[in-house]
């Protein structure tokens, strides 16, 4: 998923709903989704968005 391995996810990076709920994961508006902002998005909802990974997963 994070296809640069610069330890954040941009919105080329992302596919399936995580690009369609992408501004709302990415809480500071930076433009990416740190896995902080992933994880904090995981225990908001649930669960994690699909077509997202925190850094470390398996691809």
């Amino acid at each position: 998923m994070d296809t640069n391995k610069d330890g954040k996810l941009s919105k080329d990076e992302v596919k399936g709903s995580l690009s369609e709920h992408f501004s709302k994961v990415d809480s500071d508006k930076d433009g990416f989704i740190t896995k902080e902002e992933l994880e904090k998005g995981q225990n908001q909802n649930g669960q994690r968005p699909q077509g997202g990974r925190p850094q470390g997963g398996r691809n």
